[in-house]
């Protein structure tokens, strides 16, 4: 009886030990979890294009036709154009204009306002949100750059402090993610036509809305011309 057992005993120790042999000699630490492993990022693969799979924080998550464009001489990043798209028309409601001046006076001071500070509205987190001031020259310039032009009557804005002669705002917490699917870039003379629509997740399966945004080259930079939105 006292042999079989040694025998049991031994059996399982010998088990045990080619158990362990094995996965170490499939490159598997046997002694660390495997869900802990498989916690490093990963991509996937989406409509047939390889990307990132989602991660942490605020991006904007471009497909479709991404690549930038020539547009006058001038390389035109197709995707900034899409996300500028969705700042006016689902962040400040200034979704369809023929030319800027038809913006809301105070929604283009806003704008330009954001801008001076943030590259992209989307990231400016809740911990982000702080008083800022911005003088006229500030204000116009931003929005030359922005629209190629600065022909606003920036001092009849609610943020304009004319006892100080200059604008100060809570800067607004836009923090979120944007999904995306840039439809077609039509290249008409020195125009760009940029359709992109948007998507609520990731997976891209529920539609939020679609843009149509016309870009010029002016004084050798690609400015917003126009807006329109479906």
């Amino acid at each position: 009886m006292k042999s079989r057992l040694i025998f049991c005993v031994s059996a399982l120790c010998i088990l045990t030990m080619l158990t362990a042999s094995t996965l170490s000699g499939c490159g598997v630490d046997p002694n660390v979890k495997q869900e802990e492993e498989a916690s490093t990022e990963y991509k996937v693969d989406i409509g047939g294009d390889e990307e990132e799979a989602e991660g942490e924080g605020f991006h904007a998550y471009g497909k479709g036709k991404t690549d930038s464009i020539e547009l006058d001489g001038v390389e035109v990043s197709v995707q900034d154009f899409a996300v500028r798209s969705y700042e006016l028309a689902y962040m400040l409601a200034q979704g369809n204009f023929e030319k800027p001046e038809e913006i809301a006076l105070d929604a283009a001071v806003q704008y330009a306002f954001a801008h001076i500070y943030f590259e992209d509205l989307y990231t400016i987190e809740n911990k982000a949100v702080r008083y800022r001031s911005a003088t006229e020259e500030q204000i116009r310039e931003k929005l030359r750059e922005l629209f190629g032009t600065d022909d606003f009557d920036v001092t009849a804005s609610v943020l304009y402090q004319p006892s100080k002669q200059s604008f100060e705002m809570w800067m607004p917490a836009y923090g979120t993610n944007i999904y995306y699917n840039i439809d077609a870039v039509n290249i008409d003379g020195s125009k760009a036509e940029i359709i992109t629509t948007y998507y609520n997740e990731f997976k891209r399966s529920t539609l939020f809305g679609r843009t149509t945004m016309t870009v010029a080259v002016k004084d050798g930079k690609p400015v917003i011309q126009s807006l329109k939105t479906e």
